[in-house]
């Protein structure tokens, strides 16, 4: 029975749960939409961001129908509720158990298409690492030969060495590798090869480091985003399936 003197501010809560949820699922709704902006469905970062921040944001919708139905709930308890009819289209249930049922369908979909991206992602980071490092190793031999074809040429120029040794201020232990080479001009190629191995090594240590790096956060992000939105998935395809198997099941 409905109340003949029920209290207008329990009345007012429904209505307002009811008007903060409607808000809370619109702006969910604006602000997916504006992320499609500017559409750039060829770069793997926009993908990526994208579906990322679609699937961080998922949560908003939810709450927004859980506000709602928190109002339908106390309508019912104040005895203010409408008669039950069937859901149709001309209904709010009706949208938002639709709504609820695509979300579901989206998030599914997006699990994929994050987990390709962020694969994607990670293999295009390695083939730029490996065209730096390239890049990085013919800078180091071209440093590598000037400094050896420039050192050569010093040792063979007594009054050039002296002028070097005095603006330089080596140490003793520079100085005698400076002696050393004079003396043995192969030493120094042993020298250069030695530096060139050493560099060559650490080169390759940081990219395998840098490779590693982008490969685990290319895991982490599938693996959170792609949970993430399982849930997400789950949570919504249950409101949409329950709402519309409920209102059947009251019909009959």
């Amino acid at each position: 029975m409905k109340g003949s003197n029920i209290s207008p501010v329990p009345a007012l809560a429904a209505k307002f749960l009811k008007l903060s949820g409607i808000i809370m699922v619109l702006f969910a709704i604006i602000n997916s939409i504006l992320l499609l902006f500017p559409l750039n469905l060829g770069d793997i970062e926009w993908r990526l961001n994208f579906t990322t921040q679609i699937i961080e944001r998922g949560i908003l919708p939810i709450l927004g129908i859980a506000l709602m139905f928190c109002g339908y709930g106390f309508e019912e308890i104040l005895g203010i509720a409408p008669p039950q009819a069937k859901v149709s289209w001309s209904n709010l249930k009706f949208w938002i158990y639709l709504l609820s049922l695509f979300c579901g369908i989206m998030f599914l979909l997006l699990i994929p298409l994050h987990i390709s991206t962020a694969v994607a992602e990670s293999n295009q980071n390695v083939e730029k690492l490996n065209e730096d490092a390239v890049i990085a190793q013919k800078q180091l031999e071209e440093r590598l030969g000037q400094r050896q074809s420039s050192l050569a040429s010093l040792l063979k120029n007594n009054q050039k060495l002296e002028e070097y040794i005095s603006q330089e201020q080596l140490n003793e232990e520079q100085l005698a590798e400076l002696e050393k080479f004079k003396n043995n001009p192969d030493a120094l190629k042993v020298r250069t090869e030695e530096i060139r191995t050493q560099l060559t090594k650490q080169l390759e240590q940081n990219k395998q480091k840098a490779q590693q790096s982008s490969q685990l956060t290319a895991v982490k992000s599938s693996v959170r985003i792609g949970l993430t939105s399982l849930l997400l998935a789950s949570c919504y395809l249950t409101i949409g399936w329950s709402g519309f198997k409920g209102s059947k099941s009251k019909v009959r």
